[in-house]
């Protein structure tokens, strides 16, 4: 019997009815993009876009039809996706609650691990993490740092070391001065909140002390 709580249908529709949202607030970088075409030439679209009958906007899956046109070189092919027939307000929460990562959990380091090591999976080239994920969010951990020892990860440890350095230093100058008057506090709604910030601009979420140039590293994406 079919869930009282799945609120779309399936359909095959042509991609030139499909428009993108023009307010999606969703952004991706170029290196990120590339892992994305990557993975799609490799495995192909296993999840389908949701799209609203209603408007004709893309509600979920930008970053990857993005993709699929550039690999299908054609935009008028066609593809299955989920329909949902909601107003505009509706469809905008559902634009970022599809795509809300304090939504959708944290890794277990354990399981991950496992996984890499049981199915022979490079966390790179078949799981899509970059050098950066590595150093800052499994930092200290020996068994992503063993399973993660490339020479592009090698040519770059300079550049993650000075950043290390410099946030180490950051955290020692604030010891030795211990003044109100060149450092801001920033309060967040809850943990949660606290772990994405942390998230977004890579720096581990046990890290208490963080750079300017970190946040500014955030604002420029």
């Amino acid at each position: 019997m079919k869930s009282k709580y799945q609120a779309y249908d399936t359909e095959m529709i042509n991609r030139s009815q499909i428009k993108n949202a023009p307010y999606n607030p969703r952004i991706m970088d170029e290196s990120a993009k590339k892992r994305l075409k990557k993975n799609i030439a490799k495995h192909g679209l296993v999840a389908a876009l949701t799209w609203n009958k209603r408007t004709g906007n893309l509600v979920g899956g930008h970053q990857r039809l993005e993709q699929l046109d550039a690999l299908e070189k054609n935009k008028d092919y066609e593809l299955t996706v989920c329909v949902v027939d909601v107003d505009e307000r509706e469809e905008a929460a559902l634009n970022v609650q599809l795509n809300n990562p304090s939504m959708q959990g944290e890794w277990d380091l354990d399981k991950l691990a496992m996984m890499s090591e049981e199915f022979d999976l490079d966390l790179s080239t078949d799981l899509g993490f970059t050098d950066s994920d590595i150093d800052f969010m499994f930092e200290g951990d020996d068994r992503f740092s063993q399973l993660f020892d490339t020479q592009e990860k090698e040519n770059m440890r300079g550049d993650l070391e000075a950043v290390k350095e410099a946030r180490q230093e950051s955290v020692e100058r604030m010891k030795e001065r211990n003044s109100i008057d060149w450092f801001t506090v920033i309060v967040f709604e809850n943990e949660d909140a606290r772990n994405q910030f942390m998230k977004e601009i890579s720096i581990p979420k046990h890290e208490k002390y963080i750079t300017e140039d970190q946040v500014r590293r955030l604002a420029r994406k």
